[in-house]
């Protein structure tokens, strides 16, 4: 293919919910009861918070994904361009809207209720006509996919996939991400252990592996594993310690975070899942979370002359990439 229309580091296919996201709770309402909050933070969620980071990151960026007629639409295609993310690759349904996603975060974890009716055509059909080079993709694997993603694989796209949570509850063999789609799969311990059966996180990777190559499991504060069959790697790296403002975007971030140390070169497993944690932590503190995430420039100035040697180590590797 010949000069592509579009043509990015990374490209993000999936879909983006208008997150109302409620930061400061202590405690989860019981039926009957008010709790009270500290503030309240509209976003953009799903597949734009990973879009948001890796822009962040100063990776060149794509969004592929579905818009209705509606203003929150709208406004989405305006902050993107703000932000310099080129959405040519969005797709616009007639009479649809995007879906809301009203989230509370708590400081160990969160809660979300969703109003969505999935887009007309779907998010990624148009995507088998479209004329692109990326590469990284990250793809929300719950779409059907893939002629497009077969295509893109073939001139050399690494394919990163997040595909999660069951709704079905079923976490059956045809919910799997596999090696004919994607090249990388993350997802949490609850997911991975529920695909598998498998007690541990470690042993969940494992066990993963025989359908991805390459397999993150994220642990919340207890860190998160990696397997690496293509460099025969295997990492546990602890979390850096954090008081979370908002814990809503914490697996999109550090997914969007381990595609952009897989794009450093000569890390190791170990200093790319380290890389991730640190980032990922970065942006949990921040009081905005995912929807307001720090740039290189942040980054580095956070890892200089930090105590931990771990952070240290990646300031390093920070300022090096922040000058290429």
């Amino acid at each position: 293919m010949t000069d592509p229309a579009t043509s990015a580091q990374v490209l993000t296919v999936g879909m983006t919910y208008r997150d109302l996201v409620i930061t400061g709770m202590q405690t989860m309402p019981r039926l009957g009861e008010e709790s009270y909050a500290t503030a309240l933070h509209e976003t953009w969620g799903g597949i734009g918070n990973m879009t948001r980071v890796c822009r962040a990151l100063g990776m060149s960026t794509a969004l592929a994904t579905a818009i209705g007629d509606d203003d929150a639409s709208d406004h989405l295609l305006r902050d993107m361009a703000t932000i310099g993310v080129d959405t040519s690759l969005t797709a616009r349904h007639r009479h649809w809207q995007l879906p809301v996603t009203v989230a509370m975060s708590l400081p160990e974890d969160r809660a979300m209720v969703t109003v969505e009716e999935p887009p007309p055509t779907g998010i990624t059909t148009h995507l088998n006509r479209a004329q692109f080079l990326a590469d990284a993709i990250i793809v929300d694997m719950r779409d059907p996919a893939m002629e497009w993603l077969t295509s893109a694989r073939s001139r050399g796209s690494k394919v990163y996939a997040s595909r999660g949570f069951d709704p079905s509850g079923a976490w059956g063999q045809e919910a799997l991400a596999d090696s004919d789609t994607c090249d990388m799969w993350m997802l949490n311990d609850m997911e991975a252990c529920a695909f598998t059966g498998e007690a541990d996180a470690i042993a969940a990777a494992r066990s993963l592996t025989s359908h991805v190559p390459i397999v993150v499991v994220t642990r919340g504060a207890r860190g998160m594993v990696g397997i690496d069959l293509v460099t025969g790697e295997q990492a546990d790296v602890a979390a850096f310690p954090v008081a979370p403002s908002t814990t809503t975007g914490a697996g999109d971030s550090a997914l969007a975070a381990f595609v952009y140390a897989s794009h450093i070169n000569g890390l190791t497993l170990a200093q790319r899942l380290t890389m991730t944690a640190f980032i990922t932590a970065t942006i949990l503190e921040r009081p905005g979370g995912a929807a307001d995430p720090p740039d290189l420039a942040e980054l580095v100035t956070l890892s200089e002359n930090n105590p931990d040697p771990r952070i240290r180590s990646m300031h390093e590797v920070l300022s090096a990439t922040q000058h290429t």
